[in-house]
């Protein structure tokens, strides 16, 4: 394949090889967070600007394509408002390092790094899918064919642990945990801080079924999730993620027109709205989904309306009633933090194994 600009390709080797991971010490998924934007940003002018990956030049980096990026981000990948932006800041600091030492493209870099973030509306940021389009999406793959079988595993995984992306592509054969009261998942998340999650029963017959197709020759210390490369299990990669996960979004659109643009981080907000809306304290949700500040988790507490009716129903229910002589208010959920990690972990995957249930019936 001949390049028409060599150059730029080059710039964008270095970038990735040197820059960011040795000059700007970034950590590896920082650096692939980056390159998935900029892959994606090659595939939108390969669809919108019919644009060969050979014939990329500089020259389509402008801010009239940025802004045209952003937009299809939004209206054909149903991406957030934070997700643009956080594509935003990754095209600025690429843009930068491709055209600050060209004397001749720093009006067009100036005119780049002035594209301003899309205004985020936080209560209504969050996006999730109901449990009907859960049970729905989770039903997709074939688990009677190979690959059917572990796209449902990871599915659903992915879902019940609320796992970031890279959390579950780090993981290891060891890190699904089988014990006497149950399963965990051993998750090492962002700045290397450890996290136990307990995982729902209906999940251990799959992670079975899965070994005996995937693991059966294999290493505790083996990647739970790979691909097979010369012989060597390689873990599985982001895009491979990505492209599954789309494709069973599709069919499942197809049937539900309501589910949007499927990605893997949809998955974690998913669980955690739908622990919330169970009646997880939102402490729990945090602790769950690794975040080091409570004040991350606050997106979750941004009530729907159908949210802030059930509240109201609770409220004025007979036994929570604060009007109600004699009567206290209960938090039945809070009394788990206050409990031994293991006994905590018994009430807490009873919480999901209830809420889990719903979504392995079968599909009306």
């Amino acid at each position: 394949m001949k390049i028409k600009d060599p150059i730029l390709f080059g710039k964008i080797r270095i970038f990735f090889k040197e820059y960011l991971p040795v000059v700007r010490r970034e950590s590896p998924n920082t650096t692939t967070s980056y390159l998935y934007t900029v892959n994606i940003y090659l595939e939108y002018l390969q669809s919108v600007c019919q644009r060969k990956l050979r014939e990329v030049t500089l020259d389509d980096f402008t801010q009239k394509n940025i802004l045209d990026f952003m937009d299809w981000l939004q209206t054909k990948r149903g991406n957030s408002a934070s997700t643009v932006n956080l594509r935003l800041v990754h095209m600025r600091k690429f843009c930068r390092f491709l055209m600050e030492d060209d004397i001749l493209r720093l009006a067009e870099l100036a005119a780049i790094q002035r594209v301003a973030e899309i205004p985020i509306d936080r209560a209504e940021e969050i996006r999730y899918l109901s449990v009907a389009e859960t049970k729905l999406l989770l039903a997709q793959p074939e688990p009677n064919t190979r690959l059917g079988l572990r796209d449902r595993f990871f599915m659903y995984l992915l879902y019940d642990s609320g796992c970031r992306v890279q959390e579950m592509l780090d993981l290891t054969k060891r890190s699904f945990v089988l014990r006497s009261t149950g399963a965990q998942l051993h998750i090492i998340g962002k700045g290397n801080k450890f996290r136990a999650t307990p995982i729902s029963a209906e999940l251990i017959p799959m992670f079975k079924d899965y070994c005996r197709w995937f693991h059966t020759d294999s290493t505790p210390d083996d990647y739970l999730f790979y691909v097979r490369r010369k012989g060597t299990l390689e873990r599985m990669s982001r895009d491979n993620v990505q492209r599954f996960v789309e494709k069973y979004g599709s069919l499942a659109r197809a049937s539900m027109p309501s589910i949007p643009h499927i990605h893997p981080h949809l998955f974690r907000h998913t669980r955690a709205m739908h622990l919330y809306m169970a009646g997880m304290p939102l402490e729990t949700v945090s602790q769950w989904l690794g975040h080091s500040q409570l004040e991350t988790s606050l997106i979750y507490a941004r009530a729907t309306t159908e949210m802030k009716h059930a509240a109201v129903a609770k409220i004025a229910s007979k036994e929570n009633s604060v009007f109600k002589d004699d009567e206290k208010f209960k938090y039945s959920d809070d009394t788990a933090m206050m409990l031994a990690p293991g006994d905590r972990d018994h009430i807490l995957s009873g919480v999901f194994n209830q809420f889990l249930s719903a979504l392995t019936e079968p599909v009306e």
